[in-house]
């Protein structure tokens, strides 16, 4: 516990708090205070982002949207507070409760994503040079991260002993490699689809909401915070990103997945193409190449093992994907196939 006297006593007198003590919880530090006990959250923010993030929450209350945790104005009513190397914001202090509800906390997240993208969705005329540059830089980039793992299995292919992790990898590289070319070709299912109907829709994107985002009220009810990362995206990144951060409390019960998406589309059906590029964003092994790029950097804070039981929960992951995607593109197939020809 760090007592009062603190570096952030300067950040305090802006909110005239005077703190009776400061916990550190790494980026969050709890205030107790005589008016309260408060939530001071240190970031890297810089100005632009800052005001992105403000935005978005203002945005999402003029809309009737409450869902989220209040961020607390200084005595000059500025929401962010920036020094010379970091911005603060202050919050509530929330403590997690007892989640009690039969739906998963991801079932009730999956919900909130897609009220706040159909409160936001707007539909975008396709411009093509843009969507086209956009579109190309992913597959580059892709196609970059893709040589890099062929070339990581190359050079462990020549190698008389390979190292345990090399092994682990080289027993799946085929399996990494087809689910780069399927995401590509997902990709250029989006891109494709778009271009036909010169149109594509866009939604305010939390960037990040996963359990560790949101905090549950005595009546299960999530509210949401850490908006940092909030911009204007498609709902396919948004929900790529909440799947990838929550599969790891689903238990691989693929009915349990399958229900966060019939959630959220009780608020905002998929489209086709939006389907095809949330199927591109899963099956990409980016998760892989973080993994290999950690190995690869070597900076002694991790040992052989830990790297191989690190890769090896993400290869089983990356293979439940790929059966989970499966199993989605046949459900889209499935309904089309039942709908009566129109006249």
């Amino acid at each position: 516990m760090i007592q009062a006297q603190s570096p952030y006593d300067s950040v305090l007198f802006y909110y005239d708090l005077y703190p009776q003590s400061i916990e550190d919880f790494g980026k969050i530090k709890k205030i107790t205070t005589s008016q309260g006990v408060f939530a001071l959250k240190e970031t890297q923010m810089n100005r632009h982002q800052a005001d992105e993030f403000i935005h978005a929450l203002r945005k999402l209350m003029k809309l009737g949207y409450n869902k989220t945790v209040p961020i607390l104005p200084t005595k000059y009513g500025e929401y962010t507070l920036s020094t010379g190397s970091h911005t603060y914001y202050l919050m509530p202090w929330m403590e997690q409760i007892e989640y009690t509800a039969r739906e998963s906390r991801e079932q009730k997240l999956a919900s909130q994503l897609g009220v706040i993208h159909r409160l936001t969705v707007k539909t975008q005329p396709f411009i093509k040079e843009n969507v086209e540059e956009a579109y190309n830089q992913l597959l580059r980039r892709w196609e970059m991260r893709q040589l890099e793992l062929r070339r990581f299995a190359d050079e462990a292919d020549q190698k008389t002993y390979m190292s345990p992790f090399e092994l682990t990898f080289m027993t799946h590289a085929y399996m990494l490699d087809r689910m780069a070319e399927v995401a590509k070709e997902h990709l250029t299912k989006w891109y494709d689809i778009c271009s036909e109907k010169e149109k594509y829709r866009t939604v305010l994107c939390h960037g990040r909401v996963n359990r560790s985002h949101s905090f549950f009220t005595p009546d299960n009810e999530p509210m949401l915070l850490n908006f940092e990362r909030a911009g204007i995206d498609t709902p396919s990144r948004d929900l790529a990103s909440f799947c990838r951060y929550s599969f790891k409390h689903a238990y691989w019960v693929e009915e349990e997945v399958l229900q966060w998406f019939m959630n959220y589309e009780r608020h905002l059906p998929l489209l086709e193409e939006e389907k095809h590029l949330l199927c591109a964003y899963l099956n990409f092994p980016e998760p892989i190449a973080f993994a290999v790029d950690s190995y690869q950097a070597n900076k002694g804070s991790m040992r052989e093992f830990e790297h191989v039981q690190r890769l090896e929960k993400r290869l089983t992951s990356m293979r439940r994907v790929q059966r989970l995607t499966q199993k989605l593109i046949v459900v889209q197939e499935q309904q089309e196939a039942q709908q009566p020809d129109q006249p």
